[in-house]
């Protein structure tokens, strides 16, 4: 019996977590339609997000840890969005939604196939 309701407790709490972790971070797939430094405008369908950046953004693209080091070692700043996310790229958006602020930033960005040319 003990073990039952102590297996009962555990599910419940891994299954709060999970949603409590889903909760905190969306995904959004598409194509990249504009990039500037505080934003990426990508579209899916009949549906544009417009996704606010910041420096804490992580981006995930080929190439981005060379370059990343590459600056750092000339003493530039890290890269930026504008560097490596481009008009036409295919994008996977990990945000998160501020229900204050109405806004909806960007904890990660990966580009998954670039279309642009550089």
């Amino acid at each position: 019996m003990k073990r039952s309701v102590c297996m009962a407790v555990v599910a419940a709490f891994v299954l709060l977590g999970a949603r409590a972790w889903a909760q905190g971070a969306e995904n959004f797939i598409g194509i990249v339609k504009a990039v500037t430094g505080n934003s990426v405008t990508v579209e899916h369908g009949s549906i544009t997000g417009v996704f606010a950046v910041d420096a804490k953004t992580h981006i995930t693209a080929k190439g981005s840890t060379a370059q990343t080091a590459a600056n750092k070692a000339a003493g530039k700043p890290g890269l930026t969005v504008p560097d490596m996310v481009h008009t036409g790229d295919q994008v996977r958006v990990r945000y998160t939604y501020n229900d204050k602020t109405n806004a909806m930033t960007v904890a990660d960005i990966a580009v998954l196939e670039t279309i642009a040319k550089k």
